[in-house]
């Protein structure tokens, strides 16, 4: 019971019954372990802080003692089990192997309902305080965190509910199997079964509460990664939308130089000194005149604009590659 797989383990129950020669029911050993993780939140950091308790019980009954060995148990645990012994203690007195074991569940239970419902209190907040314009990295760290503690306490309260079964069932086989001699102990072990139904039950709606814990969480975090996808893809489409409108604008600044170029072209052309203009003096007619050195001007300008066009050409081509 002490290896490093017991230790490990997150829940289980053991039984040892001890039979005399007539197969009479004479010593009654148990031993189980419990894992509960409780979760609090922090409103001021936007985290959340928990703490494991890790608890191993062990029983022994006999016809003249009931005693059961409590490790890793916590002041909380303590109280709740004193109270819970001083309110069930007149109706199931230590007659049966699993008469102390009624008030052990029953604290087991108040104890793993304030840990679901400190995930679930997380998992509204979160909902509640859902709004695109303040979601932030603190905000997906709290619901992951969140997330991994509702997941934790999805897997401990399943294998409680298991553990818990089990402990039932036992509890059947022995009112079976070893049938008890006085009308008290009959009515003991019927008490025994009634508490141990019930603890079931509530087990089962609390796991049923955990599993709706993970489900919203893990709906919020899917929101939230849509709200924040929307969000992007508005943010592009107005992107586009000023890039339409930066095209149109640059289409009409281009219109406009197309319109202008050739006049542009033809001026520059006119405004060189190769062109003369002689105004007409003393009745003679005005006269244009080009020198004869107008060939200058486009061996110049033809391999230029030739070499130009071709680093262009080379350019686009090495960017294409």
């Amino acid at each position: 019971m002490h290896s490093s797989v017991s230790r490990r383990s997150n829940g289980f129950f053991i039984f040892e019954d001890c039979l005399d020669e007539d197969g009479n029911l004479q010593a009654y050993y148990t031993w189980f372990r419990v894992l509960i993780k409780a979760v609090s939140h922090n409103t001021s950091s936007y985290t959340s802080s928990y703490t494991w308790h890790e608890m191993m019980f062990c029983s022994r009954w006999d016809s003249q003692t009931c005693v059961v060995l409590c490790t890793g148990v916590d002041l909380t645990f303590q109280h709740l089990l004193q109270q819970n012994l001083c309110r069930l203690w007149p109706k199931i007195p230590p007659s049966e192997p699993f008469s102390l074991h009624v008030p052990l569940i029953e604290t087991i239970l108040e104890l793993q309902d304030l840990s679901v419902w400190s995930v679930r209190d997380i998992v509204r907040k979160i909902e509640k305080d859902r709004s695109l314009s303040a979601l932030g990295l603190q905000d997906f760290t709290l619901m992951h965190e969140t997330a991994r503690h509702a997941i934790h306490s999805f897997e401990t309260l399943g294998v409680l509910v298991e553990t818990v079964e089990a402990i039932q069932q036992q509890i059947m086989d022995i009112s079976t199997l070893h049938r008890p001699r006085g009308g008290n102990c009959s009515r003991v072990s019927h008490q025994i079964k009634t508490y141990t139904k019930a603890h079931v039950r509530m087990l089962r709606g609390l796991f049923m509460r955990s599993q709706s814990n993970k489900e919203r969480l893990q709906n919020e975090i899917a929101l939230a990664y849509n709200l924040i996808a929307q969000r992007d893809s508005r943010v592009m489409k107005d992107l586009g939308e000023g890039a339409r409108l930066d095209s149109r604008a640059l289409k009409t600044i281009a219109e406009v130089t197309m319109a202008f170029l050739p006049p542009t072209f033809l001026s520059a052309i006119f405004s060189m000194s190769f062109f003369n203009y002689t105004p007409g003096q003393n009745g003679a007619q005005s006269e244009w005149s080009i020198s004869d050195k107008f060939w200058v001007y486009w061996a110049c300008a033809v391999p230029l604009t030739c070499l130009t066009m071709s680093i262009w050409r080379w350019r686009q081509n090495q960017t294409r590659s």
